[in-house]
């Protein structure tokens, strides 16, 4: 069959357009396909709608029956991690597709400070942290508590250590968040105890002193919690300072009731003869045996009697009935002078 003048004009320009399709292909792979004409031996390549990048960010898009156009790139700016800004020329595409081209690659943990799908366009700013979290695990103590426990072998105010506390250990994770090479958080993210902490078990005293003696003594006194020649804890465990104790054989009287004392007071419980030279009249007192198993408990020194002349005695503890002086009997005393 022969060529026309027509065909041979066609075949002339076609001809032209794939040898730059083919200078595009080996340059750029643009995919291209051969189509033969069945009633001839002419050819001619067809090549994608799709964009070709050129070097710079531009693109060119079109085919071979149309014009072909460039579009321009644009010039952002991009830094990574502690790097500075450094000017990228890539396509008018998304922050993403940015990245891509200039192959900056995104960890799992690392952030952008724009959104990926985001339009890029001249003098885009992408900001890419680099994060990352870091595990350390530490050995540290675990310190012993304090348990009391109630007693009946001790008195009210008395204590005593049954048990000495001992620390434990605990392994302790933490995970820190690392922007950028920096610690910008530190969390516990786990506690395993590797050796339990004992505690430490104090006995409290609850037994009661024999208070039978003193319960109707209505006198009591504002004392200093410190200060004198001594202190002592009373039998409601409350600590009270003395400035001296007198300490010897103690006696118990009573009277007919309306009595007074030496000082005019009228008898009463909680009222005490003494020897004034050494306890001076006034004087406000606490009384107890050594042990602290009998208490009589605060007083005022307001009478005296016969005792005070040969020193049988260091004091004479009124009581309202003659049963009560009976029981009490003759003990040795520690006499309190408070501060």
């Amino acid at each position: 069959m022969g060529i026309t003048e027509n065909q041979r004009s066609v075949i002339k320009a076609v001809s032209v357009l794939g040898a730059a399709l083919l200078l595009w292909t080996s340059a750029f792979s643009v995919s291209a396909q051969t189509v033969s004409d069945e009633s001839s031996n002419f050819t001619e390549t067809q090549v994608s709608e799709d964009a070709i990048t050129l070097p710079g960010g531009d693109t060119i898009s079109g085919t071979p029956s149309s014009n072909v156009a460039v579009e321009e790139g644009v010039t952002v700016d991009i830094k990574v991690g502690t790097k500075e800004y450094e000017s990228y020329e890539v396509p008018q595409s998304t922050v993403k597709e940015a990245l891509n081209h200039v192959n900056i690659k995104l960890g799992k943990y690392d952030t952008v400070n724009k959104s990926l799908n985001t339009k890029v366009k001249d003098n885009t700013k992408i900001k890419v942290n680099r994060v990352s979290y870091k595990k350390t695990t530490k050995t540290e103590k675990v310190k012993f508590k304090t348990v009391k426990k109630k007693t009946n072998s001790l008195y009210v105010g008395q204590s005593k250590v049954y048990k000495k506390g001992k620390n434990g250990t605990k392994k302790v994770t933490y995970t820190s968040k690392v922007v950028n090479g920096k610690v910008k958080k530190t969390v516990v993210s786990g506690t395993k105890v590797t050796k339990k902490a004992k505690n430490k078990v104090v006995l409290v005293g609850t037994k009661r002193k024999n208070y039978w003696m003193i319960a109707d003594n209505p006198t009591t006194f504002n004392t200093k919690s410190s200060g004198g020649a001594g202190t002592l804890v009373d039998h409601n465990g409350k600590t009270i300072a003395y400035t001296k104790v007198v300490s010897g054989s103690a006696t118990a009287y009573y009277a007919a009731p309306g009595a007074h004392t030496s000082v005019g007071d009228t008898v009463h419980v909680g009222g005490v003869a003494v020897d004034p030279s050494i306890i001076p009249y006034g004087s406000h007192l606490y009384i107890q045996t050594p042990d602290g198993s009998f208490v009589y408990g605060y007083a005022v020194a307001n009478d005296t009697g016969g005792f005070a002349d040969d020193g049988s005695a260091v004091c004479d503890l009124y009581y309202d009935t003659y049963d009560q002086c009976v029981q009490f009997g003759r003990r040795d005393l520690n006499v309190y002078v408070l501060a």
